[in-house]
């Protein structure tokens, strides 16, 4: 099971819905993951086990995990899109 930890320094509303949207796209594509959600100011390291992040700002760690922007669930316009490169990193 491929992890994704969604980071964001907008409002909790905010990252769980992009937390529910990814998690139900990646599920109706048949791919089996885990996404979590934590704010963009907590987070300074990335767990072992993250295979990607979406980022819903701008992050204030370094890491070699991929990171995707995450603007499109501020927008609600080209989430797909956003979720489509997300699965391509996995």
């Amino acid at each position: 099971m491929k992890k994704i930890l969604v980071v964001a320094g907008t409002s909790d509303n905010k990252r769980n819905f992009a937390v529910n949207y990814i998690s139900e796209f990646m599920q109706d594509k048949g791919m089996d993951v885990e996404v979590a959600g934590e704010s963009i100011y907590d987070v300074t390291e990335i767990a072992a086990d993250i295979s990607a992040i979406v980022a819903i700002g701008q992050p204030q760690f370094h890491t070699t995990v991929p990171i995707i922007d995450g603007t499109p669930f501020i927008t609600k316009f080209n989430m797909d899109s956003c979720c489509q490169q997300l699965m391509e990193q996995l």
